[in-house]
């Protein structure tokens, strides 16, 4: 008698809704982040102001008074509609250009903390082990990976690992000027607390704000003993230089890491548990994740020119400022509209651009960096086992 075979009930793959009606009324609705009006209705209303000024003015100017006389071509506001086009378009191009490298570079650094945590899990092997080489070559022959045994090399090898993970946060904290506290944080700290250097100094930073915010100030001194100046001076020196080294220690938590999985590629290979190609590959990723900082910092550090962005902004003042002048003979009280339309219009294209300039923050419109980092952790994590995502490791 033939067993029947239960099928298993698959799901629907889901589809994309027929229509989204509702999502871009709801996105043409929007009046607050990540929309660009929060940082535009100030200068719009100012605008507007002045247009009806401007249309008062001509509504109760006599005939043959210069305001009457205003010439009625549209000439000017032509030109100048021009240049303020390609100003602002100019403008906005080059900021989204460092968006969009910035959006590439957090891609290409994903990429590459993937192909390390897969190679540093499936083609890291110990071929000193007790194994005599025929059994080697035999696992060879089958392509049989040759995991870590010992418990040194275990640790080793998921330590490497969390250093991938500190690395991306790192980074992202490094883009945002907080390195010098990076290793204090969540999503940095535990994956560091293998490496002395970092785990001391959490400590002690840990304790000193501790102390400092849970501790009484203590007394003055009423002892008639005196404190030599030179030795209390000295120690002054000292604490400072100390924390001068920790400062610059602490300058670049990313080039930290990437200095020791370099150095860990290179024991690797020099205690036979890679070989010479996936030595090659290792290193080319590990250089690429180094070029990736670089081109953060230059992302970071070459914004646009102040003279450029200080001269778009005064030109579309003077032109938004003229422009009830020249259509105010024609449209009369529809310059009032007219001129809120142009002006909200320009300084929001003006805002996008100063809005996503500089990627790395915590506007809305910047990069998720906490959802980039929160994914190549989960990835990791998800290799390694621990498949919970959460802080806490475990080891095999």
């Amino acid at each position: 008698m033939v067993a029947q075979q239960t099928q298993t009930q698959f799901l629907d793959s889901p589809r994309r809704p027929a229509t989204d009606d509702g999502r871009r009324l709801a996105a043409i609705a929007t009046v607050r982040a990540p929309s660009v009006v929060p940082r535009v209705w100030r200068a719009t209303t100012a605008v507007g102001v002045w247009a009806s000024l401007v249309a008062l003015g001509w509504a109760l100017s006599p005939s043959g008074t210069w305001f009457r006389l205003l010439p009625a071509s549209q000439l000017l506001v032509t030109l100048l509609g021009v240049v303020m086009g390609l100003l602002l378009v100019f403008r906005t191009n080059t900021a989204y250009d460092r968006f969009y490298e910035g959006r590439k570079m957090w891609g290409q650094l994903h990429s590459n903390v993937r192909s390390l945590a897969r190679l540093l899990w499936v083609a890291v092997q110990r071929e000193c082990l007790c194994l005599p080489a025929p059994t080697l070559a035999l696992y060879a022959a089958y392509s049989v990976v040759l995991y870590p045994s010992s418990h040194d090399q275990i640790l080793h090898r998921n330590g490497a690992l969390r250093l991938l993970i500190a690395f991306a946060a790192a980074t992202k904290h490094h883009m945002r000027s907080e390195e010098n506290k990076a290793f204090l944080y969540k999503d940095v700290g535990p994956y560091l607390t293998h490496i002395p250097v970092f785990d001391k100094l959490a400590q002690q930073e840990l304790l000193s704000s501790s102390s400092s915010s849970h501790s009484p100030s203590p007394p003055p001194q009423t002892s008639s003993l005196t404190v030599d100046p030179q030795s209390a001076l000295a120690d002054q020196q000292a604490q400072l230089q100390h924390d001068q080294e920790s400062k610059k220690q602490l300058a670049a938590i990313p080039i930290e890491i990437v200095f020791r999985l370099q150095k860990y590629i290179t024991e690797l290979k020099a205690t036979n548990q890679i070989d010479a190609n996936v030595q090659l590959v290792l290193s080319q990723n590990i250089n690429a994740l180094a070029d990736c900082i670089s081109c953060f910092e230059r992302i970071r550090s070459s914004p646009i020119p102040l003279a450029y962005a200080l001269h778009v902004k005064q030109t579309l003042f003077i032109y938004l400022l003229s422009l009830p002048f020249q259509i105010v003979p024609i449209l009369q009280w529809y310059t009032i509209p007219a001129t809120i339309i142009a002006a909200f219009t320009m300084f929001g294209i003006e805002a996008i651009g100063g809005e996503i300039e500089n990627p790395f923050g915590y506007d809305p419109n910047d990069l998720p960096q906490d959802e980039f980092c929160d994914a190549i952790r989960d990835e990791v994590l998800g290799m390694m086992g621990d498949g919970d995502g959460g802080s806490g490791l475990k080891i095999e």
